[in-house]
């Protein structure tokens, strides 16, 4: 191919300005338009109609992507059996040939990139190659994300490229990729921050280009990533992102956010979109998410006013996500952060700080505020009222006292452990809630939630149990009037005439069962009953489901019944919490 071909009648080639293994770039002019394009050949001419077909599906999806941060997809022709894409034209050079940058500055462009990529994912398309090469410099504060040639849409759809070709560049591809496993969105993360690495610390986290190219894949098949020296701010979030888990690294919208909040910029404000979460190495289609207000968290570390609208909890109690609440990158100067979206309540959400092999737990729970509250110490804050709880032994809570009745508890515990202040860290998870309920309701759930489960406890009302003709009435228990707890999650009744009370709640747990527990049965459900003598009471566990939680470890949705008293024997304890949870579910 030469200078001055026009190709399929219309664009006549300029100057060539790049090739690789996924095709040649050509500069060119859309003697229609009278235009500059670039027009790559993504095909050779072999004719294969359905290798083209692929190529156009994606190039559709890429077309609809007009974002400030992708290069445009305007056309794909089939031209004499050769298939061309036409595309926008950047002047520009790449990443590739800038000096080593201030963190802050790769920051900056990171969140462009991270926040371009997010998008690209929300259509259903992986990039599979992204290095400094491939990341256009339109000025020296702005990028655009380029060089789709060999994406792939996330429906299974085979690479438009050749499949013995890598998927990948050495230097910048994910662990997983260069042991063969299929790319998924967080390759393109682990990219992306390979990408940030070396404009910082000037090599890619596997080695200098100067390095054997198979001995940069063997260090990234073998996990051997080098650690941030010279990254300052942006070398935790890097270090996640080039987690050797895929799992555990971010996606490109929350590392979006966290390279926003490092550069010191304002968050990209979307509309909430058709996107996909991973779940076990996969990526799975789960239609509308509820964008979480991202944007609000450069407002609360700025100091900037806010103009607090509508109820904290407009999506309703059993929607909204205590998980939300807490950012990882609002504790990640205290050490490792790991959510932990599912244990024990559904009301509630910990977030385990991890440093040297130690772990202090950050809790944020939302419930009921309780009817007798001594406010005389609340500070106003707008849409909350602040109470700050004396400080314990490596431990410390706050209170954000909400205008709807309700409340959001933060507590911290074993702060010791990783020699933190238990006070800061609680103070930095307040500052993460502010930024998320001033710009509006808490955002609700992710779909891909456990609670989703067709059978979960999610939509229950615990209380139902008192219409069951099951339900035990002994001891004065008031059946009619019990103390609901927060989404109706818990019920508690308790005796007029006796110390004697019952609670039912709904709770999730990694073992259905304790030492000292017996095994049993309950409902036909798998059961343990666990008697406490010396606090008087008797729990059953009663499994509702069970399931893999994000880290794939098993764990139970359960119900919980609990029955307390002096005055009854530990049998008599135990019957009537067997009875209660029997109450509950209907027959089988």
């Amino acid at each position: 191919m030469q200078t001055e071909h026009v190709v399929a009648n219309r664009y006549r080639l300029e100057e060539q300005i790049g090739s690789g293994g996924s095709g040649v770039v050509w500069r060119a002019t859309d003697e229609r338009l009278g235009r500059p394009v670039a027009l790559k050949r993504a095909l050779s001419g072999d004719g294969d109609p359905q290798r083209f077909r692929q190529l156009e599906r994606e190039a559709k999806l890429l077309a609809q992507l007009n974002h400030r941060h992708v290069v445009t997809i305007y056309d794909v022709l089939n031209d004499n059996g050769e298939c061309w894409l036409v595309m926008e034209y950047v002047p520009a050079r790449s990443m590739a040939e800038l000096d080593v940058v201030t963190p802050q500055q790769a920051a900056k462009l990171g969140a462009q990139i991270a926040d371009a990529l997010a998008a690209v994912h929300a259509k259903g398309i992986l990039h599979r190659d992204i290095k400094p090469g491939n990341v256009l410099m339109i000025s020296e504060d702005e990028v655009k994300l380029a060089d789709f040639g060999i994406s792939r849409g996330t429906t299974g759809d085979a690479t438009v490229t050749s499949p013995d070709l890598l998927t990948g560049s050495p230097g910048y591809v994910a662990p997983e990729v260069a042991n063969g496993a299929a790319p998924t969105a967080a390759s393109d993360v682990f990219s992306l921050a390979s990408t940030l690495f070396a404009v910082v610390e000037g090599e890619s986290p596997v080695g200098a280009t100067t390095d054997d190219m198979q001995l940069r894949l063997r260090r990234a098949a073998n996990g051997a990533i080098a650690s941030p020296r010279r990254s300052g701010p942006l070398g935790p979030v890097l270090e996640r992102m080039l987690r050797v888990d895929a799992e555990q690294r971010p996606t490109a919208a929350e590392a979006h956010e966290i390279l926003a909040d490092i550069a010191g910029v304002q968050a990209a404000q979307r509309a909430p979109h058709p996107s996909f979460v991973r779940r076990r190495g996969l990526l799975v289609t789960v239609g509308v998410l509820v964008a979480v207000a991202a944007v609000v968290s450069w407002v609360a570390f700025s100091g900037e006013p806010r103009t607090p609208t509508g109820p904290v909890l407009a999506v309703g109690p059993h929607d909204a996500d205590p998980c939300s609440l807490i950012r990882d990158a609002a504790l990640e100067e205290f050490g490792n952060p790991n959510p932990v979206p599912d244990n024990s309540g559904f009301n509630q959400c910990n977030m385990i700080v991890k440093k040297d092999r130690k772990e202090a737990n950050v809790q944020a729970v939302i419930d009921n505020t309780p009817d007798e509250q001594d406010l005389v110490q609340a500070q106003d804050k707008g849409r909350y009222r602040l109470v700050t709880e004396a400080a314990g032994e490596g431990s410390c809570g706050r209170r954000l006292l909400l205008s709807d009745n309700y409340e959001i508890r933060i507590d911290v515990t074993r702060a010791n452990d990783i020699d933190a202040d238990a006070c800061d860290m609680a103070d930095a998870a307040v500052r993460s809630a502010d930024a998320v309920i001033a710009g509006g309701p808490i955002p609700a759930r992710r779909p891909d939630n456990p609670a989703s489960h067709e059978d979960s406890f999610i939509g229950s009302d615990a209380c139902r149990a008192k219409d069951s003709p099951s339900f035990p009435e002994e001891h004065g228990i008031d059946r009619g009037n019990p103390k609901v707890g927060f989404g109706h999650w818990m019920c508690t009744w308790t005796s007029t005439t006796e110390d004697v009370s019952y609670q039912l709640r709904f709770s999730r747990s990694k073992l259905l069962e304790k030492t000292g527990a017996t095994k049993s049965q309950t409902a036909g459900r798998s059961s343990t009953t666990e008697s406490v003598p010396d606090r008087d009471l008797c729990e059953v566990n009663v499994r509702n489901f069970q399931y893999k939680d994000a880290y794939d470890d098993d764990k139970n949705e359960v119900l919980e019944a609990t029955v307390t008293g002096k005055t009854l024997s530990p049998d008599e304890r135990c019957g009537l919490a067997d009875q209660l949870a029997t109450a509950f579910f209907p027959p089988r």
